[in-house]
């Protein structure tokens, strides 16, 4: 099976790979270090990615970079573990990643993105590097996604949250041994409002609506979750790279 971590390869070896399976594009996961309820691993907005990246890159045919576990953590900051940088810095960070990929030749860049506090950032670093570079970038906030095309509802028969239904069925799908069930505290459940903003938030879980309820651990589905999320990825990633190939090539 050919390996697409960027890290694995020599830099020869790399010059080589790239020009003998013509590769144009790379992945970039992007998480943060923060609380999930008291079931879920710090790294899950990471760890997630991760897992996508390393199932997508096969079969687009693309070099997988390195993760970035830290980002742009604000009402969760100051639990235990959690760890903060500020937009602006993850914006420049993931700019210079892009610079140097250009450099070397890639066109394409799908960043995977498992936290919503880096969203903002992500997309201002994609847009400077069409901008200013001529690098074609697609962002993916995975959770959005999929719930904009019913897979959540379809397949969990929620629509998820933070450290709920969904994310708990992807940890369960990719890394299983660490999902605590046993240390899961409904206690931790807030129910977000947009009418009120609390700093920090009173709860690790954080659910969007009422009907939302407990998290559940559908250890059956989970993977079918994770492979029709990753899928959907995927097929939005290579209808992009189609669309706009003539004014990147």
């Amino acid at each position: 099976m050919p390996q697409f971590k960027l890290e694995e390869f020599s830099y020869k070896e790399l010059e080589e790979f790239i020009k003998k399976e013509r590769i144009d594009t790379f992945i970039l996961p992007v998480g943060t270090i923060e609380p999930h309820g008291t079931h879920l691993p710090l790294g899950t907005d990471a760890l997630i990615p991760i897992a996508m990246g390393e199932y997508i890159a096969e079969k687009l045919k693309a070099i997988l970079l390195p993760p970035i576990y830290y980002g742009v953590t604000t009402s969760l900051h100051g639990y235990t573990g959690s760890i903060r940088i500020k937009p602006e810095t993850l914006e420049q960070y993931v700019y210079q990643i892009l610079e140097s990929m250009k450099m070397h030749g890639f066109k394409y860049a799908l960043i995977l993105n498992g936290h919503g506090g880096n969203t903002q950032a992500l997309e201002n670093a994609a847009r400077n590097a069409w901008l200013n570079i001529r690098m074609a970038v697609m962002v993916v906030d995975w959770w959005t996604l999929a719930r904009e095309k019913g897979l959540t509802q379809k397949i969990l028969g929620k629509e998820g949250g933070h450290a709920a239904t969904d994310e708990t069925a992807m940890i369960l799908a990719t890394f299983p041994n660490l999902v605590k069930k046993k240390l899961y505290d409904s206690k931790s459940i807030y129910v977000y409002s947009n009418g009120i903003r609390t700093y920090p938030t009173p709860g690790t879980i954080i659910n969007y609506s009422e009907k939302e309820g407990e998290t559940e651990f559908k250890d059956q589905v989970s993977r079918e979750y994770f492979e029709a999320v990753s899928k959907l990825i995927l097929e939005a990633f290579i209808e992009f790279k189609s669309k706009v190939s003539s004014i990147v090539e």
